[in-house]
């Protein structure tokens, strides 16, 4: 069987059923939704402390440097973004007093982007909420099974063997 969805222009795009059923159930996308509402959780606590006027962007940026310092240049490849987005950001959160700017000692363009005191309390509640996370998958699909799926994630993170 064979759907057809208008595309607003006049044209068409053919679309397989079993297409349709991959694309509603594929990994990447339930994965996605998952991280969507873990993220309007994490959002939703957040409003309720001295962070709740970051940008939601603002704290993915932040909860990337996980603890690490980090050139502005690693920063921007690892989130898929411009430097002149990842340095709007970075400013942002310098502003807020959540991660402090450096010159980097082995080049002179580069910035190194630590986290603060202020970030450190915030990289705190964020471990609660992330905790608490967790325990919502192990009390959904059981303990045994959320440290299996721990680790099939930390195998699909690992670098790619060749």
């Amino acid at each position: 069987m064979i759907d057809r969805l208008g595309m607003g222009n006049g044209l068409s795009t053919v679309i397989d059923k079993k297409d349709n059923a991959f694309l509603e159930q594929n990994i990447k996308g339930m994965m996605m939704t998952l991280i969507a509402r873990w993220n309007a959780e994490m959002d939703d606590a957040r409003a309720k402390t001295e962070f709740a006027d970051v940008r939601p962007a603002d704290i993915r940026l932040f909860a990337q440097l996980r603890g690490r310092t980090l050139k502005l240049s690693e920063i921007h490849r690892e989130m898929g973004f411009s430097r002149q987005a990842a340095q709007q950001a970075v400013d942002r959160l310098v502003d807020h007093g959540m991660v402090a700017v450096t010159a980097d000692p082995s080049s002179k363009r580069d910035k190194r982007v630590s986290i603060t005191e202020k970030g450190q309390r915030w990289r705190t509640i964020a471990a609660e909420q992330i905790r608490q996370i967790e325990a919502d998958i192990g009390a959904a699909i059981g303990a045994e099974d959320a440290e299996a799926l721990r680790g099939y994630l930390a195998r699909l993170i690992s670098p790619k063997r060749s």
